[in-house]
């Protein structure tokens, strides 16, 4: 249980530190409303649409951090992942822009299995690997395209 409990708190704390030491506060107000939008309400979204609607993944054994059957934190966790991603976009090279978007997927794909395997997510058996790999890719790929024409990727 004690896994389950501080998993998302464990997470959250480890980017928020990586946030204050790498992350300017000057880009980080401007990547936050990125983040909030981009991030959490996204994955508050894809929740409801995939999760509520379809039942194709759900949440369970959240204990305190339960708010209407959502885990509160992941949409929080999320917000800091776009921050970092929009952050360390690769600037002066579009190929390397294509692979960034591939790590940042497999990432969340294999944080995904670790929060699978800590029992605080389950999800239908065809949805792993490669249709939870394409959701990531196109998550991270639309942050990227919605970024920038701001000119926040430049």
């Amino acid at each position: 249980m004690t896994v389950q409990v501080l998993l998302y708190p464990a997470l959250i704390l480890i980017l928020a530190l990586f946030l204050l030491i790498t992350v300017p506060r000057k880009v980080f107000r401007t990547l936050l409303p990125y983040g909030l939008v981009l991030g959490g309400l996204l994955d508050y979204v894809c929740h409801l649409v995939l999760g509520d609607l379809f039942k194709v993944f759900s949440f369970k054994n959240h204990g305190i951090f339960n708010v209407s059957g959502q885990m509160i934190l992941a949409p929080l966790a999320w917000t800091l992942i776009i921050i970092f991603y929009l952050y360390f976009w690769p600037r002066e090279n579009k190929q390397l822009s294509y692979f960034y978007v591939l790590a940042w997927g497999g990432l969340a794909t294999g944080f995904s299995q670790v929060v699978y395997l800590a029992e605080l997510f389950e999800y239908r058996p065809w949805l792993y690997p490669i249709p939870m790999l394409i959701m990531f890719l196109a998550r991270f790929a639309f942050a990227g395209w919605v970024a920038k024409p701001w000119k926040l990727l430049d």
